[in-house]
């Protein structure tokens, strides 16, 4: 055993990227476990000083992570693996595999991360999804797109938070985002690309749930403010359907066929899926808490804490939250992610300027003046959220449009 490392509680291995609130996550569930985590070092000083960081450059390299797993295995044994980054999916299912671990599986979390491989197990079993077309690289989409016809998005088969996604409405516009710096990282993505043709959607949705021993325990339906590509700098967020909304049964029904059809036992998910004329379509499922206020505001609403649950269901246990979930609450929870944009902050609105918007029941802010907003954004990406209760649905968007009156953020981009 490696010196100072002391066997009490089960040693739980962590592959993570700055999601550091997984970290206390964990420490709430299981106080007596012993952690380790495999990071990338750009994302050390977001750690407390008592983890025990392990470093990779990349945490999606299967063979970089299992390398570093070996030798902590060498050390004492490994009793879970957690992954709650969309980008570590892959490795955590690797791992679990390779060490013959319980939790997921690498058969499985492929197919909660890897686009293509995810629609084309949907399409099999009659789910729809957007018509699609699987490159090698940059070169070979302008005829996969003329195949679909144009627009198309384009995006790496394993990506998260629409990083590296291109809404591209024409073969110039193509040729232009290309050749640009922008595009890096598709043109060095270690993985097939995906070209899909362009959803006309009505709105875009997402559902979260909770599945334990192959059965879905717990599904909200929520529809976000406005289509998340290419709106970082936007009022971006989403507010949970009432039960009786008519587009409800038919999300939450389709999660169920989502979740039976990729083959999870356990754990939590979020599925994003577009309403079109001719139905739903499902954009892509993930197997881990979604991010901004989406599990905050399903707490404020049913009481169901998804990341609790997701630190639960991977090391083995029964989820504890109440069955059936019911409303808490009669009016509807709201979640805001404030905008943001690169540089450094001269100005920002502070809590008391926001919580005098109405019905605004809870917020919290992660940027003040003075930080630096790097350039590294996604769709999660915010300098605080805010949390509103509504009473019906048509105020969903009056008081998001006074929130964004009521909002400011200044910053000197050099």
């Amino acid at each position: 055993m490696a010196p100072g490392l002391t066997r009490g509680g089960p040693r739980v291995l962590l592959v993570n990227s700055g999601k550091t609130e997984a970290v206390d996550r964990l420490r709430v569930v299981a106080p007596d476990a012993e952690l380790d985590v495999i990071t990338e070092a750009p994302y050390a000083v977001q750690y407390a000083a008592d983890v025990r960081l392990h470093f990779v450059t990349d945490i999606g390299d299967l063979s970089a992570v299992q390398r570093t797993a070996l030798a902590l295995q060498a050390a004492a044994p490994i009793d879970y693996v957690v992954a709650p980054s969309e980008r570590s999916q892959q490795a955590g299912g690797y791992l679990r595999s390779f060490l013959g671990l319980p939790g997921i599986r690498f058969d499985t979390a492929n197919l909660f991360s890897n686009k293509p491989v995810m629609k084309a197990a949907l399409a099999a079993q009659g789910i729809a999804v957007a018509p699609h077309r699987v490159v090698a690289d940059l070169s070979a989409v302008p005829a996969a797109a003329a195949g679909l016809g144009w627009p198309v998005v384009v995006k790496p088969a394993l990506g998260t938070g629409s990083m590296n996604t291109f809404a591209v409405p024409s073969p110039a516009a193509w040729a232009a985002i290309r050749d640009s710096a922008a595009c890096d990282g598709l043109r060095h993505a270690n993985c097939p690309l995906v070209v899909e043709r362009f959803v006309d959607m009505e709105g875009e949705y997402h559902c979260d749930g909770v599945v334990h021993n192959g059965r879905v325990e717990f599904a909200a339906a929520s529809r976000y403010f406005m289509p998340l590509l290419g709106n970082i700098d936007a009022f971006t967020g989403s507010y949970l359907l009432p039960d009786w909304h008519p587009d409800a049964h038919p999300i939450v029904a389709l999660h169920e066929r989502v979740v039976r059809a990729l083959g999870l036992r356990s754990g939590v998910t979020h599925l994003e899926l577009f309403k079109t004329a001719d139905g739903f379509l499902v954009g892509e499922i993930a197997c881990r808490p979604a991010g901004g206020g989406i599990v905050e505001a399903i707490e404020l609403q049913y009481g169901v804490d998804l990341w609790r649950v997701f630190m639960e269901t991977a090391l083995g246990r029964r989820p504890s939250m109440p069955t059936p979930a019911r409303r808490l609450r009669d009016d509807i929870i709201v979640n805001c992610d404030l905008p943001v944009r690169p540089g450094r902050v001269v100005r920002i609105s502070g809590p008391d300027e926001l919580a005098r918007v109405p019905d605004v029941v809870r917020l919290s802010m992660t940027v003040g003046p003075g930080d630096v907003i790097g350039t590294r954004l996604h769709s999660a990406s915010t300098t605080g959220l805010v949390y509103l209760a509504v009473a019906d649905e048509e105020l969903v968007y009056k008081r998001v449009q006074e929130l964004a009156q009521a909002y400011v953020l200044d910053v000197d981009p050099t």
